[in-house]
């Protein structure tokens, strides 16, 4: 009888605790034309947006660095266009870095993989004077295959250029 009764009542806290009501905050695969129809964007700004071309014409995919009081949102984006006027972006992927110090910047498209240019790189870097990054904290790539951002381990073979050095 204990056991019947222990089965019973389990059942029941199983069967209460699946919720399949419950809503999803990702913005994984949500669809706009200006970030700001996103809800859960409504209170980023936009620091910077670059275009993937990946040996086309048109660009296929794009990188948005947004930021709010706490954090940087970096949105990686599929990019269609319907029409002249009318393109459309899909969120592939999202990367959460939190508001980097004073001395520290977060760079989109101004590192080299291999002294190869890669619009596809995203890194943490220390902020400088001079024309080429001295330190580079953390690196992540806008995989176009995985359609991921994926964290890079080695950065032995990456060089950032400063964006923020007047020429």
């Amino acid at each position: 009888m204990k056991n019947s009764l222990f089965i019973l009542t389990f059942i029941i806290l199983v069967d209460c605790g699946s919720q399949p009501n419950v809503k999803s905050n990702s913005i994984i695969g949500m669809e706009f034309q200006d970030f700001k129809q996103v809800n859960q964007l409504e209170n980023y700004i936009k620091i910077s947006d670059t275009v993937i071309y990946e040996n086309g014409t048109f660009p296929k995919y794009g990188i948005l660095h947004l930021r709010d009081k706490t954090n940087n949102l970096v949105v990686f984006k599929s990019l269609s266009m319907e029409s002249n006027q009318d393109i459309r972006f899909k969120i592939l992927d999202t990367l959460i870095i939190p508001n980097p110090n004073t001395s520290e910047l977060v760079t989109i498209g101004y590192c080299q993989e291999n002294e190869d240019n890669n619009e596809n790189l995203i890194a943490l870097v220390d902020k400088t004077d001079s024309l080429m990054i001295q330190n580079i904290k953390k690196v992540w790539r806008a995989n176009t295959t995985s359609q991921k951002i994926e964290s890079i381990t080695s950065l032995k073979k990456i060089n950032c250029l400063n964006e923020e050095r007047p020429i």
